[in-house]
């Protein structure tokens, strides 16, 4: 028969004491509401015991998160987790607590996890894992924190990270894109330069010989040919001679590297001059009259503004009607700040520090219908019969371009059957800022 010393009931006194000591801290902190659940080990298999928190405003915020929010043992057990982490990882609440914060960590995560919860036992730590959901891995954000002395509980805090990550991989794909496209642009760029090298070549060398037979030509024949045959020679002469700048032209054009030295100080009245004379026969062949009012100097590119010159009034040449003398107007005005600012030219985004020219091409051709101004510069639009009326509807169209390019606009104004209008909006300068 065993009998007990004093030592030994003694020893058992102070043992009791112990666990009396703890059994009133777990009363206290039950009463003040600081701790969530209690987790007890019965055959070491642990059990989870949740109560109901005095403190009920702070559980309703945490439950109301948009994030999710939990409760780990220094094990990691989990003694509380929110709605928002059981909806992440697709399982019921009653399920996840009471489980290890373990089970639902992807495999691939699980060793960083275990060391940054490992570092949080010392204090904090936060980390991008992947948790395990039943139907999809999540990419998520967490911060965990020790929240010892007060509990002997790790705090964690997760953040939902999918939309991020489809927005980063989108943005990944546009930026792998566009450095394709720009490699791309770059040796589309290279073989350009080259064509017009080669081309500019080609096209000067004939050009050179058609100056040199015309002079030839005008000099042995000077006392045989009519006065108007000699005209027609000097025509040639010149318009070879425009041939030439135009090639050059288009050579230091496809050199230039920055657009902001395109730009210089531009006299429409010679680029307008210049491309009547180009069209002086189809002129005297539609039996067309052309009044001219005064243009502006503007800061332009000059090539680009040839362009939409030749474009413009070979379009209200061409659109004639059949038996009536052709009529074409050029006049300009100078925009007030008023109307830079109003809301009938706000679509152009003008800048109301500029000045502005408003350019008119006004014909009396076969017009158009006006519901159709905004659709006639759509590349490749055309509104008639291409057997009737010739070109491939890519002209006014890259009007529009050459105005957007020079910071201004370009609208049309025209009725069916009673002539068009096309008035061009353009900056006297062009700032620092918009052309660089």
């Amino acid at each position: 028969m065993y009998i007990a010393t004093e030592e030994d009931l003694l020893s058992e006194i102070e043992d009791l004491k112990s666990r009396l000591s703890e059994a009133q801290e777990a009363i206290d902190a039950i009463k003040n509401g600081s701790v969530d659940a209690f987790a007890i080990r019965k055959d070491g298999t642990p059990e989870v015991f949740t109560l109901q928190s005095l403190d009920y405003a702070y559980r309703v915020l945490i439950e109301k998160f948009s994030e999710g929010a939990l409760n780990l043992t220094l094990d990691g057990l989990i003694i509380y987790s929110n709605g928002y982490f059981s909806r992440l990882v697709d399982t019921p609440n009653e399920k996840v607590t009471g489980s290890y914060i373990f089970d639902y960590i992807s495999a691939e995560s699980r060793q960083k996890f275990r060391e940054q919860f490992a570092l949080a036992l010392q204090g904090c730590s936060k980390t991008e894992i992947t948790l395990r959901g039943k139907n999809k891995d999540v990419p998520v954000y967490v911060s965990l924190t020790n929240l010892q002395p007060q509990l002997s509980t790790v705090g964690m805090i997760v953040t939902d990270l999918s939309d991020k990550k489809q927005y980063e991989q989108l943005i990944t794909g546009h930026t792998e894109t566009l450095r394709k496209k720009n490699v791309e642009l770059e040796h589309l760029n290279k073989s350009l330069d080259q064509f017009a090298s080669i081309a500019s070549h080609d096209l000067q060398e004939p050009l050179r010989k058609i100056k040199t037979f015309t002079a030839l030509l005008k000099a042995q024949s000077n006392q045989t040919l009519s006065g108007e045959s000699n005209k027609l020679i000097e025509k040639i002469r010149k318009s070879s001679e425009r041939m030439s700048l135009l090639i050059s032209d288009v050579l230091n054009f496809s050199r230039i590297v920055q657009i902001k030295d395109m730009f210089v100080k531009t006299d429409l009245n010679q680029i307008l001059n210049n491309t009547l004379i180009d069209f002086d026969l189809l002129i005297l062949e539609k039996d067309a009259s052309v009044s001219i009012g005064d243009l502006p100097v503007v800061e332009a590119i000059p090539l680009q503004i040839t362009q939409l010159f030749y474009n413009l009034v070979g379009n209200a040449l061409k659109f004639t009607k059949t038996g009536k003398p052709a009529f074409l107007s050029i006049s300009s005005r100078m925009l007030s700040p008023d109307e830079t600012g109003n809301e009938f030219y706000s679509r152009f985004n003008l800048n109301s520090q500029f000045a502005y020219s408003e350019i008119c091409f006004k014909d009396n051709g076969i017009g158009f219908e006006q519901q159709f101004s905004e659709q006639i510069f759509s590349i490749f639009e055309r509104l008639h019969d291409q057997e009737q009326y010739s070109g491939t509807g890519i002209g006014l169209a890259l009007c529009q371009k050459i105005a957007q390019q020079h910071h201004g606009g370009i609208r049309a104004q025209g009725k069916e059957g009673d002539g068009a209008a096309f008035y061009v909006l353009l900056p006297l300068t062009q700032s620092t800022n918009a052309v660089s």
